[in-house]
């Protein structure tokens, strides 16, 4: 093309090439987590194709190829005897579900959201949106498996001794409330460690709540632990009494992230508190930039604008709640004391939220 810098488009096109790399990459992490590859490679020790798919129980030609992929982009290793291994460090990271590095199975995120692409390409023609019960239930079963992880080594062990008070309270028989309850992991683990406080959670799509229920019942905390299908703006009560409203991640998904501050306030106790999770973005959107903002954009673009909008919601999108913005609306709510926390990860922003 004229006025094209063949060396800048040559560049680019590497770029290009990296990014669909990395794509095909991710998603055969998230093909050898749900087979259990890494796990039986990281226990198990180096292994041939044929040891590691006697190991999981699978078909050694398929195995091969995978091996094969991984170790092109740099996942495992491997001499020239064909052995292949996972060093200690990329165990961390994709093998071992307790360890506070995991994040393999975030990667099972880019397949369920990719199986999306044409309802979402047709809200794009239409200006709609596409309802939560409309994306797979892998999706779902991802995020529970990723906020379980990071919730087990977290919400008791760091978030809830970091706000002054708030153990106590809850021991004591605090009222606590869940936003977007998801898989209701979150509750089940504050009811087991504080058996007087009496907790509910509250979600807009049903597949949640019904898990959220189970894993309440199979932790035998179901006397202490309620899940309600619906809104939390409209259904959490007026009461003044919560000392603790849990928001991990969800906010930005709300219809109206404003009518939902308002109700938290109406809900909580003078002394309460709301353990708010968000994105980290930046306060101009033009200035995320990088592999962690691409990353949220996606996500965003694929599942938090069309859901929003299929609630008839604003669509901040999962970048759209910088600190500006949320003390803005908290402020508004009569929520004036916003301290940040340390977050989990780089992606996130934890905030301490009082009246």
């Amino acid at each position: 093309m004229d006025g094209c810098d063949s060396t800048a488009v040559q560049a680019f096109a590497g770029r290009f090439l990296d990014d669909v790399s990395g794509g095909m990459t991710s998603v055969l992490v998230a093909l050898g987590d749900r087979l259990g590859l890494f796990r039986a490679l990281a226990e198990g020790g180096p292994a041939s194709s044929a040891e590691l798919a006697a190991r999981a129980g699978l078909d050694e030609r398929h195995v091969r190829e995978w091996l094969l992929g991984l170790l092109s982009a740099g996942y495992l290793e491997a001499g020239q005897d064909a052995v292949f291994s996972l060093p200690l460090e990329h165990a961390a990271v994709l093998a071992h579900d307790d360890s506070p590095f995991f994040m393999g199975g975030a990667a099972g995120l880019v397949p369920a959201l990719a199986a999306m692409l044409e309802p979402v390409t047709e809200a794009f023609r239409s200006g709609g949106g596409v309802p939560q019960e409309a994306y797979p239930e892998g999706l779902y079963r991802t995020m529970w498996r990723m906020s379980a992880s990071w919730l087990g080594t977290l919400l008791l062990p760091q978030w809830i001794p970091a706000i002054d008070g708030l153990a106590g309270r809850l021991a004591a028989g605090g009222r606590v409330a869940h936003l977007g309850s998801g898989g209701g992991h979150a509750l089940v683990l504050i009811a087991g460690a504080f058996p007087r406080a009496r907790c509910t959670g509250y979600d807009r799509l049903r597949l949640h709540v019904d898990r959220a229920r189970r894993e309440a019942a199979d932790a035998g905390v179901s006397d202490r632990v309620e899940f309600v299908h619906g809104d939390a703006a409209d259904l959490l009560p007026a009461t003044g009494d919560h000392a603790l409203v849990l928001a991990l991640d969800v906010l930005h998904d709300a219809p109206d992230p404003a009518a939902t501050l308002h109700a938290v306030r109406a809900a909580l106790a003078d002394d309460g508190v709301l353990l708010l999770l968000e994105s980290a973005g930046a306060e101009r959107a033009t200035d995320n930039r990088g592999a962690a903002a691409a990353l949220l954009y996606g996500a965003s673009v694929l599942y938090s604008v069309p859901v929003s909008l299929a609630a008839k919601g604003r669509a901040p999108g999962m970048l759209g709640l910088p600190a500006g913005e949320l003390r803005r609306l908290c402020h508004d709510a009569g929520l004036r004391s916003v301290r940040e926390l340390p977050a989990p990860t780089p992606l996130n922003a934890l905030y301490e939220i009082r009246p």
